[in-house]
Formats: structure tokens, sequence, C-alpha cells
């Protein structure tokens, strides 16, 4: 039985796990990044956020793609739309597009406000979610050494709950800012997304994506954590254990430690697994609230058969439930220019017709648009368009060593794209320096 020791180890492939992991090996630190075994086999178009946004040129997120020196002909892959998505109600299709005057024109043309109050209400959105981006991108300098701003956490906490909501609204925009908000946090319609302000800014940037389905946003980061001398390896079963200072995981043939352990993956569906496929789990790795499970189902479609009129992102609710809410993502097929590759997500997608997955908006579409196989399901390493709890659950630096932390959805779920990516930079800023990284970080 062989061992093989390392300074970290991240448990889960999605967005933030791979961030912190190209931040912690950047430090100098021997990294090793697992995920399920089955994650390999999934399509690649189930591993891009739904939605790329806040990549506007001198955003956060560009600031860590040069943090990270990943190529500039990889961030020109990056292909940006001027309409970001569009928002389907009853008896309205909005198209959210770039600049806060152009988008208060196309709400007030739907009659749902006037033009100069909406402007009014957008410019106060962007002064929140300024605030909000600042105190994700916390430096180390400052001292506070935190894993998320305290106000995501004590959202009951007096003045300190204020600067994260939304100012009062024009009251035709209820419909419309909720239908956003529950598709681009992927929690639950009815539930409290932490930092709103911040979502519906940078979606209004315009989206981003990669032009073609082979290559998602998430293996940029894939690739520059191998030229970093990181390590990424597919796991099946296996177990967690303890050895003096070190955190391991012990596999069929073997057994694997590091100093530190990152989760970049939901607590709960971690533990079931264990539970499965070990027989236990560790005395920290303790039950949490139920996941909300959000579906997804692939189609393929010929690009004919689809309204000219579609953008690539689009919100439906034009349902009276929140339980019919779903969204859907276009991406072009890498070789065949008249097919696009349709992913329905949200409450509603399961309620679908398999022959009718955009209903009233394709009504004429018969044979053109086809249901794919996804593949197996993953048991943990799900991609950010997947699991999300409907509260906060951190994980703070445990007394014992080693030490081991928290990051991607269930750090600071309803935070979105960005959020979940300055929260994944931060935390692996601050491990960094408690583990002694052997180069600087910024």
């Amino acid at each position: 039985m062989t061992t093989i020791r390392s300074d970290v180890l991240v448990l889960g492939s999605t967005l933030g796990g791979l961030v912190a992991a190209n931040y912690l090996a950047r430090a100098g630190l021997r990294v090793v990044l697992l995920e399920e075994e089955v994650q390999t086999k999934r399509p690649s178009l189930l591993r891009e956020p739904f939605l790329l946004s806040g990549l506007e040129s001198g955003g956060r997120i560009m600031r860590v793609l040069r943090e990270l020196a990943l190529p500039l002909i990889e961030q020109r892959e990056v292909r940006r739309e001027e309409i970001a998505l569009q928002v389907i109600l009853s008896g309205a299709r909005i198209d959210v597009v770039r600049g806060r005057q152009a988008l208060a024109r196309e709400l007030e043309a739907h009659d749902l406000g006037e033009a100069k109050a909406l402007r009014a209400w957008l410019d106060a959105v962007d002064t929140q979610g300024a605030r909000a981006q600042t105190e994700l991108w916390e430096e180390l300098s400052s001292g506070r050494h935190r894993v998320i701003p305290q106000r995501l956490v004590n959202r009951g906490s007096g003045s300190a709950r204020t600067n994260w909501e939304l100012p009062p609204m024009p009251g035709g925009l209820g419909a419309f800012t909720f239908a956003q908000l529950a598709a681009l946090s992927a929690l639950e319609p009815a539930s409290r997304v932490p930092a709103p302000a911040l979502l519906l800014q940078m979606t209004r940037e315009g989206a981003f994506r990669m032009p073609h389905a082979e290559t998602p946003f998430l293996d940029l980061f894939r690739r520059r954590l191998l030229t970093l001398y990181g390590e990424i390896r597919p796991l099946g079963a296996f177990g967690l254990i303890l050895d003096r200072t070190d955190v391991g995981l012990q596999l069929p043939k073997g057994q694997l430690f590091g100093r530190a352990l990152v989760l970049a993956v939901p607590r709960e569906p971690l533990r079931r697994f264990l539970l499965e496929a070990a027989g236990s789990t560790p005395g920290w790795l303790k039950p949490s609230a139920p996941p909300l499970e959000t579906p997804s189902r692939i189609f393929r479609a010929e690009r004919k058969a689809l309204p000219r009129a579609m953008a690539s992102r689009v919100i439906r609710a034009d349902g009276a439930s929140p339980a019919e809410l779903h969204w859907l993502a276009l991406s072009p097929d890498p070789v065949d220019r008249g097919i696009e590759w349709l992913v329905v997500s949200g409450p509603g997608a399961r309620h679908l017709p398999p022959e009718d997955p955009l209903g009233g908006l394709a009504p004429f579409s018969g044979s053109a648009i086809l249901p794919a196989d996804p593949g197996p399901t993953p048991h943990w390493d799900l991609d950010s368009t997947g699991l999300r709890f409907v509260q906060p659950r951190i994980s703070s630096w445990l007394k014992q060593r080693p030490p081991v932390v928290t990051v991607g959805p269930e750090l600071a779920p309803g935070l979105g794209f960005e959020g979940e990516v300055l929260c994944a930079r931060r935390v692996a800023l601050h491990l960094a320096e408690r583990l002694g990284s052997r180069r600087r970080v910024r």
C-alpha cells in the first residue's frame, strides 16, 4: 500500500475548488485536486456556469485571471454578448441589456415603471453591488481574517443587514427581479438571497461564455493548475482519515495525506457518500441541512428550430407557481454550426415534456429538438449549477490540526458566479498564509 503526502488536498472540482487550488499551487504549495470519477464522463456543458458574469474589462474576475496568470489568448476566448439574458414573464419578454439607461427604457417599454424612477433604482442597486464586491475582495493586509463578510452570516444584526438588501423597488419590478435572483443564485424562489444587488449588477454587464461547447470556462482553471504542477486525480470510493497533524484519504490501493483539506463540495452529499462507500464519517462532518436539488436536462437542437429572438440565456417565470421556474442555456456545437446544445435547469425542468422542452417558445419544433443522455449522476462532486444550500453553512477553522476549510457553493450560497470566485480566492490566500507559502501569492 502506497502513501503519498502533499500540502493541500482539494476535494471537488467545482468552480470554487479550482480557483482555490490554483491560488494555493501558485503560492508554491503541493496541491492535489480530487474529483469524482463519474465527473470525468459528464458532458462539458454541465460544467459551465449558467451565466459567466462579472468578466468585464477591469472587473474583479478579470483581476483574478491576471493574478493566476492565465494566458491572454485564453482570456480572449471568452465571448461577450450584449444581451446578458432574457426574462420571460406572462405577457412580456425582457432583454436584460447593458447600461442602466438602456435597461430602464426596456423595462418602461414593458410597462414595468417609469424610466426615470427605474434608472434611479438601478443606480442604487449598482451602489449596493459595488459595496458587496469590495468586501468580497478584502485583502489580507486589512487584518480581518474571516472567511466571508460576517454580515452574510448574521443577517439579523440590524444595520449590517440592510447594506446587502435591495433598495426599495418600483412596484412593477417584483416578478422580473425575483425571477433573476432565483435563477442566478440557484436558491429556492422563496429563499432570501444574501447579496441580491451583486447578482443583478454583474448580470447587466453582459453574458460571457466560451465560444465552443468542448472548452467550458472551468477548463481554463484546470489547465492552469496543471502548469503550476498541481495534480488532478479522479476518485472512486474513499474514506477520510487522520494521521497526527495531517488529514488523509483512504483509497483502495493506498493513502493520500495533506496538511490541510479544502472541501469544494456540499457537505451533506459528501457525508452520505462516505457513509455508503466507507461506512463511516469523521466527527466534524456532521449532518447538515438537506440540499436543494436543481435538475438539469440536455437537448440537441437544430438551430432553425429555435426562436430567432431567443438569447443564449433565458429565464422563464411565466407560470403561476415558483415550481415552474426554469432557465435555459444555449451553447453552439463545436463542429456542426447548424446545431445548438440546450441545457434546461431549475425547479420546473423536471416537469417539462421530453418532446417539448421549450413549450410555447417553439411550438413547431417537432423532432428538431431531441433529448440527450447526460450520463451518470455525480454523488458528491457537482458543478456550480447543481446543488445549493438554502442557508449558509460556514466551515470555520477547527481547533484540531489540520485545518479544514470550505469553498464553493456551500460557503456562501446565493452569491452567484462572481461571489463564488472571490470567496474561494480569499479562503485560499488565508490558507496559504497559514501553511507558509513558498512564494508571494499577490
